[in-house]
Order: structure tokens, then sequence, then C-alpha cells
């Protein structure tokens, strides 16, 4: 499954990019609960906004990040959130 969703945002960050000459403004909304997982391939823990900002900056693809959402999102030509993980108890 969180391969899969990896491959998905990929996919939607290529689409987008392919489609226009200019670069693509992406806002990373960090809102994730904190809770970390084990990655497998890299041998640690990760909470989910590591996970997917590690694959924005292995694709060398530009964000902004931060923890409160802006008022104005309109700069943003993508806006990007994590949730973390739902851990029923």
């Amino acid at each position: 499954m969180k391969k899969t969703w990896f491959s998905l945002v990929v996919l939607l960050l290529v689409v987008l990019m392919s489609g226009t000459s200019q670069a693509v403004e992406i806002f990373f909304w960090q809102h994730d609960n904190g809770v970390t997982s084990a990655d497998r391939v890299l041998r640690r823990s990760l909470t989910t906004t590591q996970s997917l900002t590690m694959t924005l900056d292995q694709l060398d693809i530009d964000y902004d990040i931060n923890t409160t959402l802006p008022a104005d999102l309109s700069d943003y030509d993508l806006v990007m959130t994590s949730l973390g993980y739902y851990c029923p108890g």
C-alpha cells in the first residue's frame, strides 16, 4: 500500500510538471501525527511526511513546507499533506 501511494504521488507530479514549461509551485503541509513506521529499505523509522519529502528531494523537486496552512493557497499549483498513520486502539 505504501509503495502504491508513493508511486501515485510521483506519477501525479510528473504529469503536472510535463504539461507546463513553468515550474510547479508545491506546498507541503506537515500535518502528520508524528507516528513513525519502519522503512525496510532505508532500515530506519520515518514519519509519513519524511517519507514523502524524501521522495521529492530525491527527484530534485522544489517545494515549500510548513506546519501551518497558509491563508492564501493561490500561489501554489499543488498542495500536499499527509495525515499520518491511523492506529485503531
